[in-house]
């Protein structure tokens, strides 16, 4: 993204060892202002039993300005999670974690991978974020055809679905949100794909916004130097 002139001032970082709590933030030599959204996995038992505390405190002091943190990302969702991964396991693991945050450098939230209205029992109530993953998915939800246009009503009816969801969860009507991951698969529609995520953003205030490129993967595959149609969106994104 740098060599295509993208300012990119923003990525995420993923710790998946489970209990593992670094010792150092995230950074990015070639872009030394970007600020890091991190993902981590403290085992809930050991988390709400105090175990974690002296390293979390002391990674929590060393936050520089701008960092964002959340635990178990995409929980209800994602491939793979242990069983203790429940609702009633993350709504206790969000709020121990923003306890432990408040009056820190670190803004803590949450980060789905769902329907957000049908989520919420796993997102956390009050906390300082919330982030969706998003991708035009191959079931093609948000799409006009079933491998047509992206559908600006259909993908911000999901996003809108978000905004309400957050507001009832935060307890305020402005929630901060971001998109923690997105991306479209279909190179003819994905500058499309980010001009319309950015849009919605751009309403309410704007957000983070982080794509997500898997060079094997089905939601997104490599990037590609030679998009100069994505390329050109994302500069005017990154530049807005």
């Amino acid at each position: 993204m740098r060599d295509a002139g993208i300012n990119a001032g923003t990525f995420r970082a993923y710790r998946d060892q489970y209990n593992f709590v670094p010792t150092v933030w995230p950074a990015k030599e070639s872009m030394p202002g970007a600020r890091v959204t991190l993902s981590i996995r403290p085992v809930p038992d050991d988390l709400l039993a105090g175990r974690l505390d002296g390293p979390l405190r002391a990674f929590i002091a060393a936050a520089p300005r701008g960092v964002k943190l959340s635990a178990w990302h995409e929980a209800s969702n994602l491939d793979g999670y242990p069983d203790f991964v429940t609702a009633a396991s993350m709504s206790a693991v969000h709020a121990y974690m923003h306890h432990h945050t408040r009056g820190s450098q670190v803004r803590y939230g949450s980060i789905i991978c769902a329907v957000p209205s049908e989520t919420k029992a796993w997102m956390g109530t009050g906390l300082d974020w919330y982030g969706l993953d998003i991708y035009d998915f191959d079931e093609g939800q948000f799409r006009e055809a079933p491998d047509g246009p992206i559908s600006r009503a259909r993908l911000f009816a999901r996003l809108d679905d978000m905004l309400a969801t957050c507001r009832e969860l935060a307890g305020r009507d402005d929630p901060d949100i971001d998109i923690c991951e997105t991306n479209c698969p279909r190179q003819a529609y994905r500058a499309d794909w980010f001009a319309l995520v950015a849009e919605w953003l751009s309403r309410r205030g704007g957000g983070r916004l982080q794509t997500f490129w898997n060079p094997s993967g089905s939601l997104s595959g490599p990037w590609q130097p030679g998009d100069a149609e994505t390329i050109r969106a994302l500069r005017s994104i990154a530049g807005a």
